[in-house]
């Protein structure tokens, strides 16, 4: 999925740089992980060690560690999910592909419902950005809060050390400098577009399902009904599928189209994964239209 930069302009005047105004300090917030670290090796633990050696009170919530190693379009997703759930008070560490981009920056960045999140500056606050409203955005960068300099220093520990901080009542404001900019995913806004359903798969899920981001009453609207057969066409190849409800009103083994709990587009086999066995992956974007009655569901970069 492409990345691009997006201007906050319409945010300036909130900017700390610029107002004056500072969001309040709230002591005692606790600390949301989320990260593509996996859990079999030394970088969770070594995250929460630094974690708790600067803030020994700190509250600590694993939210996922399991996001794909790299798939930030995926991290920024499962993210924005997470937030949306969550109440305000909360700091979230987000980890996933950082430190991968020269000259990337790491941000924390304020919401309007009162969270803060301590993320490399990727793509992987953009559904934040786009769905919850923005207070204010900073780059990390005050040298005085480390003891080596910010370029040496492993993502673990800056991510870690300035999310403990921010969690026992450091003022974001004093992290670094306001920005006015951040990279953000190119996402393909889900829905119906010159007369063809488009979107894109947003993540595939621990068991291969593939969520896309195409609103399930399109399905509706488009005229497509439970238990109509759909055409899926990916790489040249033609898959049959079912419009169900669940995944068992198909065999085991055979594909279903659902709409899921998230009110979503979704493509899945029944006990099997769809993700896996045709090779999908997030960003890859899909079209449903009609052709000689049959819906057909075209998956193409």
């Amino acid at each position: 999925m492409k990345r691009k930069l997006i201007s906050f302009l319409l945010l300036l005047p909130l900017l700390l740089s610029i107002s004056g105004c500072t969001v309040p300090v709230n002591p005692d917030m606790p600390v949301v992980l989320l990260t593509d670290f996996g859990t079999d090796d030394y970088r969770v633990p070594r995250l929460k060690g630094v974690i708790y050696d600067t803030y020994p009170e700190a509250q600590v919530i694993d939210a996922t560690h399991g996001i794909a190693s790299f798939d930030i379009a995926a991290g920024a997703y499962v993210l924005g999910l997470t937030a949306k759930e969550f109440p305000g008070g909360f700091v979230f560490i987000a980890a996933v592909g950082a430190h991968t981009s020269a000259g990337e920056k790491s941000l924390v960045l304020t919401n309007n419902k009162g969270q803060v999140f301590v993320a490399p500056d990727n793509g992987m606050l953009t559904y934040i950005i786009k769905d919850m409203g923005v207070k204010t955005v900073y780059e990390v960068s005050n040298q005085a809060l480390f003891d080596q300099p910010i370029s040496t220093l492993s993502f673990h520990y800056l991510l870690g050390k300035v999310g403990a901080l921010i969690a026992s009542g450091y003022n974001p404001a004093d992290i670094g400098p306001a920005v006015t900019s951040t990279v953000m995913l190119d996402i393909q806004e889900g829905g119906i577009t010159d007369g063809k359903i488009a979107g894109s798969v947003v993540f595939i899920d621990h068991f291969g399902n593939c969520l896309t981001n195409i609103p399930g009453e399109t399905l509706g609207e488009y005229g497509l009904n439970i238990g109509d057969t759909v055409r899926i066409v990916l790489d040249g190849n033609s898959i049959e599928a079912k419009y169900g409800e669940n995944y068992n009103d198909v065999p085991t083994g055979e594909c279903v189209l659902i709409i899921n709990s998230l009110e979503k587009v979704q493509l899945s086999i029944n006990k099997g994964s769809f993700a896996g066995i045709y090779g999908v992956k997030t960003g890859i974007k899909v079209e449903l239209h009609w052709q000689y009655n049959f819906m057909v569901i075209t998956i193409a970069d």
